[in-house]
């Protein structure tokens, strides 16, 4: 997550089918319904988003696939169910990471905000980051861009 900016219900819901050679390919998500966690068709705001892989994203990717995934299988399968449970996580792993390393407690959707920030730290346009996250500028402008570690007014 920290290297896509993808939701949590997105990373859920990834399967080794969704990879390419060049992008990833996020089309459908996990969510709660009436039958419990459900493996839904698109996205949050649109149907369909081709994430570029980075050398960084390839690296990580690289590790952790198993020898022969089958298309179906999730890049990140949980101890036991069907589909990751991202309350679960947030409980039993991401807290106790975050204890561990000294961090102050944040949500895992924090790791979204996370990316965004960096993208645009690092000057990355405002309607590219959109894109890549699957927002409009005006809510990247709106809830990430005011939150820039720029202390000091460049040099013109």
């Amino acid at each position: 997550m920290f290297y896509t900016g993808c939701r949590p219900s997105e990373a859920a819901g990834f399967q080794w089918q969704q990879v390419t050679a060049d992008d990833i390919v996020f089309n459908q998500a996990v969510v709660d319904s009436v039958y419990g966690r459900v493996l839904k068709s698109g996205l949050k705001t649109q149907h369909r988003r081709k994430f570029p892989i980075n050398q960084q994203l390839r690296q990580l990717l690289d590790e952790i696939r198993p020898e022969r995934p089958q298309p179906g299988d999730m890049v990140f399968p949980p101890p036991k169910g069907k589909y990751l449970d991202f309350n679960n996580f947030r409980n039993r792993g991401w807290k106790a990471i975050l204890e561990a390393l000294g961090i102050r407690y944040r949500k895992p959707y924090q790791t979204r905000h996370t990316f965004i920030t960096h993208c645009l730290e690092e000057g990355i346009s405002v309607p590219q980051v959109a894109k890549w996250v699957g927002n409009t500028p005006e809510v990247i402008m709106k809830h990430y861009a005011g939150t820039l570690a720029q202390f000091e007014v460049p040099i013109l």
